[in-house]
């Protein structure tokens, strides 16, 4: 339940993505999103895993984001974005949690899997297996959306990145 839980705020943070316009709110919004994977990550893989993942993920954020900062021209938040953010959100949120089965965690096969898990996690592959594959897949999609969302945040034409007219 608190996994779901997560993985629904997960979900709407990520739908904020393409509704940013500066690049310091969509960092913002991408720590918030790999805080919450990273948490997920770590009550269903390792601790350890989920830890060290959001130290990388966190340091290369910073790296990326000091760039484009620096480099893109400041704009004025809007509110109208967030008006249109509120209803996506509780839209996705209540689809969730509707069709979610909630059932009994010891009699589904996940649980009877954790010996399985339990196996892999000696060898460190855990996280490509069957089980766990979507959480790596979330990782790359937010890592492919975000290049998206900086790519688009620096084509202004006249932002410091402005491509050059010969």
């Amino acid at each position: 339940m608190m996994s779901m839980s997560l993985l629904s705020i997960t979900a709407c943070s990520v739908l904020m993505f393409p509704l940013m316009g500066q690049p310091l709110s969509l960092g913002l919004s991408v720590m918030i999103s790999t805080l919450f994977l990273c948490t997920v990550s770590a009550m269903l893989i390792s601790s350890w895993y989920a830890y060290i993942l959001f130290l990388i993920y966190v340091g290369g954020l910073l790296v990326m984001f000091a760039y484009v900062a620096s480099l893109s021209p400041n704009m004025l938040f809007s509110k109208m974005n967030l008006m249109m953010f509120i209803p996506l959100t509780l839209i996705l949120a209540t689809y969730i949690f509707y069709f979610y089965n909630f059932t009994d965690m010891p009699s589904t096969e996940l649980f009877n899997n954790m010996t399985e898990s339990m196996k892999m996690k000696k060898y460190g592959t855990e996280m490509v297996s069957k089980l766990y594959i979507s959480i790596l897949i979330a990782l790359g999609s937010i890592l492919l959306l975000n290049l998206i969302v900086v790519v688009k945040i620096c084509f202004y034409q006249q932002a410091s990145l402005r491509p050059y007219k010969m």
